[in-house]
């Protein structure tokens, strides 16, 4: 099962067909807030495609999560592995069996119960046929084409290569059931903890963050830091990160899955989003202004944080999901002038992209010091918020 962690680690999302001593589940990775939308109900139908077109035929399966109903998300992925048909078929012949929700760190956030629907499996089972003549191996160029045939035979409207269409069956299903998973955190200067159910969504979403990057600055990373005034003591950022040539401030803004109002329009969560990032622009340049002052900082302990002061700190805002939908050119041009008018390095991003980038850091801080520059860069060429891939392979 090696290549099960392999996947949960690497892999931005997935869904993951899997039997560990005798127990059939269904494993899916998606964005922290798509596991929010799962635990308070949201509908979801399992998606399995076949492709004949193939001298061996060989089996995708997919999950569309309606948290959003008009723009839903599809997850996807190809079977490569005898073990994976073998448990997809076993989990058709139940009535039910486990699901375990991960998120972007590849930490299990939840479990519980998922029953599909009695109908279509049968349908299914007999659609996929006898499990030896089906194809097992590696990610070739065949089978990438196979899969984006597969995403296109769901949504037409989706734009590939020479795609074509395969044989597909949709199976309702019910989640139900939820067990949340409080996380541990162990680091060398903090201990959060976490739970995916927690009101305090934004809270929880800078735990994370700074999960993912501790091992990158272990002495020299500080959850929300602080500065004094006359008022009492104030934060200075979310997470502050450093090393001899670089600074690193990150403000994460979260939207709000378990208080919002039933049904919120895209146009709102839009909106809110938009509001929550312009926020954060602003607690950003405020940073940098008291680092140029020379203001004294503290930890959690209250102990003095001394760092070296004289370079361009990079500015992070990073949200649970930058929505790629509305008009962000507003936005986009606030970005350009807090560059210009603060002198700052600053990336707008959700948590996805971001574990991109520090994934590809090969542990090395500098790494993520260059990533950041370039991304700058490439937001400045193309003036886009929406930004793809960075990183050359």
């Amino acid at each position: 099962m090696e290549h099960i962690s392999k996947k949960l680690l690497a892999e931005d999302a997935s869904i993951l067909f899997v039997e560990q001593l005798n127990n059939i589940s269904i494993l899916i990775k998606a964005p922290i807030n798509t596991c929010k939308s799962f635990i308070i109900g949201c509908e979801a139908e399992i998606i399995i495609g076949k492709d004949n077109t193939l001298e061996k035929p060989i089996i995708h399966t997919g999950i569309r999560i309606f948290s959003d109903m008009v723009n839903p998300l599809l997850l996807t992925g190809s079977h490569r592995y005898r073990e994976e048909n073998h448990a997809l078929i076993k989990i058709l012949k139940s009535d039910s069996c486990l699901v375990g929700l991960y998120n972007e760190l590849g930490i299990l956030v939840a479990t519980g119960q998922v029953v599909l629907n009695s109908k279509t499996k049968f349908e299914a089972i007999e659609m996929i046929g006898s499990e030896e003549y089906l194809y097992y191996g590696n990610f070739t160029q065949e089978v990438s084409d196979s899969l984006d045939s597969f995403d296109y035979s769901i949504d037409n409207s989706r734009q590939f290569k020479n795609p074509y269409a395969i044989d597909l069956m949709t199976l309702g299903c019910n989640f139900k059931d939820w067990n949340i998973v409080d996380s541990h955190f162990v680091g060398l200067m903090e201990k959060p903890q976490t739970k995916i159910d927690d009101i305090d969504e934004g809270t929880n979403l800078e735990k994370y963050v700074w999960f993912s990057i501790e091992s990158l600055f272990p002495f020299s990373i500080y959850l929300n830091p602080k500065f004094k005034t006359n008022k009492g003591d104030k934060e200075l950022t979310d997470i502050l990160a450093f090393y001899d040539l670089g600074i690193f401030l990150i403000e994460t803004k979260g939207l709000s899955v378990f208080a919002q109002t039933k049904d919120k329009s895209m146009v709102k969560k839009v909106a809110t989003l938009q509001k929550h990032i312009q926020k954060a622009i602003l607690q950003l340049a405020g940073a940098k202004e008291n680092i140029e002052r020379g203001t004294d900082f503290y930890n959690s302990k209250g102990e003095k944080i001394d760092f070296k002061r004289d370079v361009i700190p990079h500015c992070i805002v990073l949200v649970s999901e930058l929505l790629p939908f509305g008009d962000w050119k507003k936005i986009q041009k606030e970005i350009l002038i807090a560059m210009r008018d603060a002198k700052i390095y600053l990336n707008v991003m959700d948590f996805k992209k971001f574990m991109t980038l520090v994934k590809n850091t090969k542990g090395k801080k500098e790494y993520l010091d260059f990533y950041l520059m370039q991304r700058t860069e490439r937001f400045v060429e193309h003036d886009s918020i929406h930004l793809k891939a960075v990183i050359k392979r």
